[in-house]
Parts: C-alpha cells; structure tokens; sequence
C-alpha cells in the first residue's frame, strides 16, 4: 500500500509539471506579457489585418535543394482584389509585369513581346508572394496565431488550399507595426521562400509614419 501511495504521488507530480509546461508555453505563445502588452499585440494585429492597399518593393528568395534565385519585384495592391506585380531583377525578365483586375490577369512585358490575358483566374488571390494572401489566409484559418520573439511579432497561419511545398507563411512585424519579411514553408516548416520588404507604404502611410500611426490608435 506504502509503494501504490508513493507512486501515485510520483505520478501527480509528472502530471502536475507536465501541465504546466503546456499551459505556459500556451500562454507565451496566444498571450504575451499582461494585459497592456496584449492590447498593444492585438492593435497590431488589427492594424496588419485590415490592410486594404500597398505599395512594397520585395526581395523574394527561393530556395531548391540545389540551389536559390533571388528576384527583386515592385508590388501595388488595392481591395478589393486589384494587383500588379512588376520584376525588376534579374535582367533576362526584367519589366515582366502581371496585372489582375478581380476577374482577369494580364502577363505583360514589350521586350519579350509577350501581352497575353488569362480571363476569369481566380488563382492569383492564392499568390504567395501576395501580402493581401498572407491576410486571406490568416483571417479564415482556425489556427492562425501569434507570438512574440525579441522585437518581432510573428503571425503563424496555414495556407488555404496549400499542398506539401507550401503549407505555412509567418509574416515578422516590428512592435511599431512595421512589415519585415515573410516566409512560406512546406508541410515540416522548411523555409522554401522567404521574402524582404526593402520599402512599403501601407495604405498611404509610409514606414516612419507607422509608429506615429500606432501611438495615436492606442492612445485613443
């Protein structure tokens, strides 16, 4: 009876600690800091999540078992689903430009004489290159979520109708709001693409106008 009791405790010891352990690596990652710091996180939050327009030249890096590319691309957006995305490195496809309207995408580029219209595409919402898809997607998944590492708040979210390559995108903003990288990573969270906001303007505010832009909105 003495060894069953003492047992017993040994096991609602491991089970004490181990619920522990979850609960606050739970909590670090859902609720970060108190409540003031949990506002803060949430104004942020909102702020990426109600993006309706930008302007952002992108470094995206893609990654292969052999070997990585790198292209430099301009991007505009503006809701309700209006995109253009124009390369302007490397220079064998320079000036490449797609345009979608909502409805119908357009390949452009005069040097490569190729004008061509794809009506009725529906799939350029699904770019991941796209800020505007990082949002979609973290807005209609049941398991978006957020943490906080040093001075980044990553926003975590699967990718709706993904496959095995690209199954994941955590986009990293600064507590001041500001858009660093994101990153799309297949169905083990291997990095894949990973792309650099080198300048954004977001809906007519350009990067230093943001911490100003965030310092109003809590303050109300």
């Amino acid at each position: 009876m003495k060894r069953i009791i003492i047992i017993s405790g040994i096991l609602l010891i491991i089970i004490t600690v181990l619920v522990f352990f979850l609960n606050k690596n739970n909590y670090n990652f859902f609720k970060i800091g108190n409540n003031k710091s949990n506002k803060e996180i949430s104004d942020i939050e909102d702020y990426i999540l109600n993006i309706d327009s930008y302007e952002a030249q992108v470094e995206v890096n893609v990654i292969s078992n052999k070997n990585s590319n790198k292209y430099l691309i301009n991007q505009k957006y503006k809701s309700p689903n209006i995109f253009t995305q124009k390369v302007i490195e490397p220079s064998n496809i320079k000036d490449v430009t797609i345009e979608y309207d909502g409805s119908n995408l357009k390949i452009i580029n005069t040097e490569l004489n190729l004008n061509k219209i794809y009506e009725n595409y529906p799939y350029i919402s699904n770019n991941i290159l796209n800020l505007e898809s990082f949002i979609e997607d973290y807005k209609s998944s049941n398991e978006s979520k957020y943490e906080v590492k040093d001075e980044d708040i990553i926003l975590e979210t699967k990718i709706k109708n993904g496959n095995k390559y690209i199954y994941y995108k955590k986009l990293y903003v600064k507590k001041n709001g500001e858009i660093i990288k994101m990153e799309v990573q297949d169905v083990t969270k291997n990095t894949l693409v990973y792309i650099l906001y080198n300048e954004i303007k977001i809906n007519n505010l350009q990067k230093e106008d943001v911490l100003a832009y965030n310092i109003q909105r809590k303050n109300k």
